[in-house]
């Protein structure tokens, strides 16, 4: 692929390289929808889904850094964009583009510095390549702590029932004792 000016024609990336698929291999062998989509025993299954979601979790947020730190490098800081993190009181870590000078933060901003004739063309693949990866990590993110928060609040309710069921017998054992 050469890198071209025309309407039509395609520009090279070159300052930014995406994850590649085996950035993702370690975090694979852990995510698995078979895993999530099948009759949960007990409060104990529930929990290992949790745990392995924030295990996940924490993979993703050392991918987000690997990505934020290629945009330290030269030549993302001589633009008027960065990218950042944003964490959420949740607990989540979401990639953002934030403006240097008033701090404005969003897509838009991005979109903004893609459409400005001050951007290189050089480096427009390169910003494509960013928000691409920028929109995955972020979707991915978001169903992971998604599944753990709703693993973690499945296995408390299920808990609360089991507790309910126990002593229910233990009422039941402590009558038949007395009689």
């Amino acid at each position: 692929m050469g890198q071209t000016t025309g309407n039509q024609g395609v520009l090279q990336q070159t300052a930014f390289r995406s994850l590649q698929q085996d950035a993702f291999q370690g975090l694979q062998h852990g995510a698995s929808l078979k895993g999530l989509l099948k009759p949960f025993k007990g409060k104990g299954e529930l929990d290992q889904l949790a745990a392995q979601c924030r295990a996940i979790e924490a993979g993703l947020k050392a991918l987000a850094q690997v990505v934020l730190d290629q945009t330290k490098r030269h030549p993302f800081p001589l633009l008027p964009v960065r990218m950042t993190e944003q964490n959420t009181q949740a607990g989540t870590m979401f990639l953002r583009w934030q403006k240097i000078m008033d701090r404005r933060m969003g897509v838009g901003v991005w979109a903004d510095m893609v459409r400005s004739p001050k951007t290189p063309e050089n480096l427009l693949q390169d910003l494509l390549a960013l928000e691409r990866q920028r929109i995955t990590l972020n979707m991915q993110m978001s169903l992971i702590h998604s599944i753990a928060k709703q693993a973690s609040e499945c296995a408390e309710k299920m808990g609360q029932a089991e507790a309910t069921y126990f002593a229910r017998l233990q009422q039941h054992t402590n009558q038949s004792q007395h009689q």
